[in-house]
């Protein structure tokens, strides 16, 4: 019996496993692994499009293990035309794999390794390995706008703050105050 093998049953099968993309297994995070890296750092490009500049981390991306870097990685985004501007295309930094990046030692400027001591009053800090002074971790509030004071539409007025609105406040005064001086 002459079959060609698309034909066959057993020839479907190898077929289908044949076709089958196969798929790539992504490497598990895991959670409590420490970091070295963290915003606002310094660090240098070692290895991937952009090898050897140097930028301040941006984002840090534990689940994806990547780091986001200023002027680092640069790809053209294209931004949709809304009603008030019209489409543009600008430069935004891409995310780099954490393996890629190394830490910018201070006091000579160059990426160095990192060791984790304790000082004599128990404080935890990175040390330099090639060095061997210390890496101070960045201010994690530098670099964040303060909120806008100016007040919007959903905003409370001023005057409107201490009105009272409950009708029967006065009759739950004693023992709201019961609370406060039982808790004291």
């Amino acid at each position: 019996m002459n079959v060609p093998l698309y034909m066959a049953k057993w020839g479907k099968n190898v077929r289908e496993k044949l076709a089958k993309p196969v798929q790539k297994l992504k490497p598990k995070v895991d959670p409590g692994a420490r970091w070295n890296i963290v915003k606002g750092d310094m660090v240098k490009v070692i290895q991937g499009p952009s090898t050897g500049d140097q930028g301040k981390v941006l984002a840090v991306l534990r689940a994806k293990n990547r780091v986001i870097v200023e002027d680092c990685n640069m790809r053209r985004r294209i931004l949709k035309k809304n009603p008030q501007e019209s489409g543009k295309i600008i430069m935004k930094p891409c995310s780099l794999h954490y393996s890629n990046v190394m830490l910018v030692d201070p006091t000579t400027g160059e990426p160095t390794k990192i060791s984790r001591r304790y000082l004599e009053d128990g404080t935890k800090v990175r040390i330099s390995k090639a060095s061997g002074h210390i890496i101070p971790k960045p201010d994690p509030m530098a670099d964040r706008r303060p909120r806008s004071l100016a007040t919007g539409p959903k905003d409370t007025a001023e005057e409107d703050v201490f009105a009272v609105t409950f009708d029967e406040y006065e009759k739950y005064l004693p023992h709201i105050y019961e609370k406060e001086a039982s808790e004291i």
